[in-house]
C-alpha cells in the first residue's frame, strides 16, 4: 500500500489507543462535518480512540473541511472504497477499528458500546455493529427510501437497518456501522477490486471460516440516504452487480435472496413467452406469484406509511419494483461480465 500519503496528524500515533475510527470518504463536503463532530463527542475517554479519515480522491471541500479537525487525514486517491478501508486498517494503531460512513452520524454511547461488547465476547465474535437509521430531519424522499429499506421487501430481512431489542448474532454488518479486531482486518483484507459491497464480500469469507457478527441495538447511527431516485436506482444497480460479483468469487450463494429479482426478470422475459405458448396452464404459476408479491409490496407500504404519516409513502408502490428491477440488472450484468462501478 504505498499510493496514499498522510496530510495531518502523521505522529500523533500512541500506542495507549483502543480504537481508530476510520471513515472513508470522497467528496462529502456536505456532511463531514457534522461525522466528525459526532465523533470527536464520543463517551468514551478521547485519549483511547483515534479517528483516520480515509479520502478517495475528492474534488470538492472535503479535504480542507478534514483538516479543520484534530484527525488524521489520508489521500488515497487511486483506491477503491475496499483499498481505502485497507489503508486506513494499516495505519492504525489500536487493537479495534471502527468504521462509519461520511454521512453517518453516531450516538454519543456509540462507541462505547461497540468497545465493551466487543471485549467481552469470545474471540470467535469478529465484529459487532449495530443499526443505521434515518435521521428525522432528512428531505422526505430520503426518508421514503430509508424506510422502505426497512421493510422485508426493501432488504431482505436485514436486521441491520431497523431496531431490534436485544442483541443477536447475524450474517453480517453493514460497515457503515461496525468495529472489528484488527488483527483480523489485517488477515482477511477487504477486496480492493470492490468499491461496492467490500463490506458483504469480506463478511461472507469471515462467516465462511467461523467466525461470528454481533448485532447491539444500543450501537446506533444516523444514516442519511440518498434524496435522488435516480442516485438510489444506480446504488441499487451497482449493488447487484456487487453481489454478482461476489458470488461468482465464491462459487456460493452470498444472500439467499440475491439471484431472485434476477430471475423474475427473465421469468417475464424469457419464460411468459415460452409458457404462454407451449403450457397456457401454466401461467396461472405467474399469476399466483403475482399475487403473492403485490401483497408482500402492499404491506411494504403500509409500514412505511406508519413511518413516514404521508401520502408520499404510496411511491413506495412503485420504488421498490424499480429498486427490484435495477439490482436484478445489475445482477445479471455482474454475473455476465465485470462492471467497474
Amino acid at each position: 500500500m504505498n499510493n496514499y500519503k498522510s496530510i495531518n496528524g502523521e505522529d500523533h500515533y500512541h500506542s495507549q489507543y483502543i480504537v481508530s475510527i476510520v471513515v472513508v470518504v470522497k467528496n462529502g463536503e456536505k456532511t463531514i462535518s457534522k461525522c466528525l463532530e459526532s465523533l470527536l463527542i464520543q463517551d468514551f475517554p478521547k485519549e483511547k480512540y483515534e479517528i483516520i479519515v480515509v479520502d478517495g480522491g475528492s474534488t470538492d471541500r472535503t479535504r480542507e473541511i478534514v483538516r479543520k479537525y484534530p484527525v488524521t487525514l489520508i489521500v488515497d486517491e487511486n483506491g477503491t472504497i475496499a483499498h481505502s478501508r485497507n489503508v486506513g486498517v494499516q495505519v492504525s494503531k489500536s487493537s479495534y477499528v471502527a468504521f462509519i460512513d461520511s454521512d453517518c452520524t453516531a450516538e454519543r454511547g456509540w462507541l462505547r458500546a461497540l468497545v465493551e461488547a466487543l471485549k467481552n465476547e469470545r474471540e470467535e465474535t469478529v465484529a459487532v455493529g449495530g443499526p443505521n437509521l434515518v435521521p428525522e430531519h432528512d428531505p422526505p424522499i430520503s426518508r421514503l427510501i430509508g424506510y422502505m429499506q426497512e421493510t422485508f421487501l426493501g432488504s431482505g430481512g436485514s436486521p441491520q437497518s431497523y431496531r431490534i431489542t436485544k442483541p443477536k448474532y447475524v450474517y453480517s454488518l453493514p460497515n457503515c456501522n461496525a468495529m472489528y479486531r484488527k488483527e483480523i482486518l489485517l488477515k482477511e483484507k477487504f477486496d480492493s477490486n470492490f468499491n461496492v459491497g467490500e463490506d458483504c464480500e469480506l463478511n461472507f469469507r469471515l462467516i465462511q471460516k467461523g467466525y461470528k457478527f454481533l448485532y447491539l441495538p444500543n450501537a446506533v447511527v444516523w444514516h442519511s440516504r440518498v434524496s435522488s431516485v435516480k442516485e438510489f436506482l444506480k446504488k441499487m444497480f451497482f449493488y447487484g452487480v456487487a453481489m454478482a460479483r461476489s458470488i461468482k468469487k465464491h462459487r456460493k450463494i452470498v444472500r439467499w435472496y440475491a439471484p431472485f429479482p434476477s430471475l423474475g426478470i427473465l421469468a417475464l422475459i424469457v419464460g411468459w413467452p415460452i409458457i404462454n405458448r407451449f403450457f397456457p396452464p401454466a401461467i396461472h404459476i405467474y399469476g399466483a406469484a403475482f399475487l403473492i408479491y403485490f401483497g408482500m409490496l402492499l404491506v411494504s407500504t403500509t409500514q412505511v406509511y406508519m413511518k413516514c404519516k404521508s401520502m408520499l409513502s404510496l411511491l413506495t408502490l412503485v420504488l421498490l419494483p424499480l429498486q427490484h428491477i435495477t439490482y436484478g440488472m445489475g445482477f445479471l450484468r455482474g454475473i455476465l461480465g465485470r462492471v467497474e462501478s
